[in-house]
């Protein structure tokens, strides 16, 4: 009998950790942070293990890393000096970034292992959003200067920066010189996916030699947020502001194709930018939904697309058990959390059988 009461309360256990488990996993958005502090610009890694984002938890900005499930944060740069937009080189060894302050940055690259740093441009103005291309020989990045946004590139050791496009916005124009969003790469390195000045139209153009660039969103909307996808689809985001709400559309286009462009979503409750994993079921955004912006990610089923579509307040994301700040750099992971909890039955469990001794027979 006080053996089949142990198995009781194990039973009982187990049910109980299935059913927290499936609680946390219960909803298709999941917040992988949980801050005081501003936490923005997440970025997969190339092999989808891990995201690099910036927050300001410590002061400046700086660039960390987390497990792609939120666990085991660590901060990659430190200092006074503000780090922002970290994005991956290709074989996952290096975070570029771009740092300074409100009146100078510059292109810096920080090795993952070591968090050794090297500066890349010396240009004595407003650089920003660097990006890889996809053979990790060059960098593109956008550059702020006597009024104008340019579009410039430099080798990944440094040498050779040159703008590749003059003027993509001006102040005499009244258009936006603030870049929002990295020139995205096509998979063979030939073309360059960006917003235009007045963030309303997608843009291509070679990433080869200067030369006009194409538009591929349609007239009448507002398009911004481009990526490359590694089947050389671009996506972006539509972007819907009424007096009362605001959503965005994801969408999808072969640039060399006559087809129409494809519906990835419709309707997120959240501006952007997005990042997909490279086998596109998950999407990762910074939001604000919880008071402050955090990093969520949300798979793009039809459970997803829901949830998405869904106001926050109507759509409760499952916080990762391993959200922390990010100045925090250990976590429980969970196979620990279970392993512990079990531990605690099994304690509690022997602390009954002591309470009620087996009667001699």
């Amino acid at each position: 009998m006080r053996r089949l009461a142990v198995l009781g309360l194990l039973s009982l256990a187990g049910l109980t950790l299935l059913a927290a488990s499936a609680s946390l996993a219960a909803s298709p958005i999941r917040q992988l942070t949980s801050t005081s502090a501003s936490t923005l610009r997440p970025a997969w890694s190339p092999d989808g293990r891990r995201i690099a984002f910036q927050s300001n938890a410590d002061g400046p900005y700086h660039v960390y890393l987390m497990d792609a499930d939120g666990s085991n944060v660590r901060r990659v740069t430190s200092g006074d000096q503000d780090d922002r937009h970290p994005a991956w080189s290709p074989d996952g060894r290096y975070l570029a970034m771009d740092s300074g302050d409100s009146s100078h940055r510059e292109i810096w690259v920080s090795e993952v292992a070591t968090g050794a740093r090297t500066q890349l441009t010396r240009l004595g103005a407003t650089t920003s959003f660097p990006s890889w291309s996809p053979d990790g020989k060059r960098i593109a990045f956008y550059v702020y200067r006597e009024g104008a946004m340019d579009l410039w590139t430099v080798a990944s050791d440094g040498t050779g920066p040159a703008p590749l496009a003059r003027g993509l916005a001006r102040e005499s124009a009244q258009q936006c010189t603030f870049a929002c969003h990295a020139a995205s790469w096509s998979p063979d390195g030939s073309r360059l996916a960006l917003s235009d000045g007045d963030q309303a139209r997608v843009l291509l153009m070679s990433a080869l030699v200067a030369g006009p660039a194409t538009t591929i969103s349609p007239a009448g909307e507002r398009s911004h947020f481009p990526l490359y996808l590694t089947d050389g689809s671009v996506a972006y985001v539509t972007e819907h502001i009424s007096l009362d709400q605001s959503w965005t559309d994801l969408w999808a286009v072969r640039p060399d194709s006559n087809a129409e462009r494809r519906e990835v979503t419709r309707g997120i409750r959240a501006q952007g930018p997005f990042a997909l994993s490279g086998d596109g079921r998950q999407l990762l955004f910074a939001s604000p939904r919880s008071g402050n912006f955090e990093i969520y990610a949300a798979t793009l089923d039809d459970a997803g697309k829901a949830a998405l579509a869904a106001k926050p307040e109507q759509s409760r994301p499952s916080v990762a058990p391993s959200a922390a700040a990010p100045a925090r750099e250990e976590t429980w992971s969970r196979p620990a959390l279970v392993l512990l909890s079990l531990l605690t039955v099994i304690l509690g469990a022997s602390a009954w059988v002591r309470r009620h001794p087996r009667p001699d027979r």
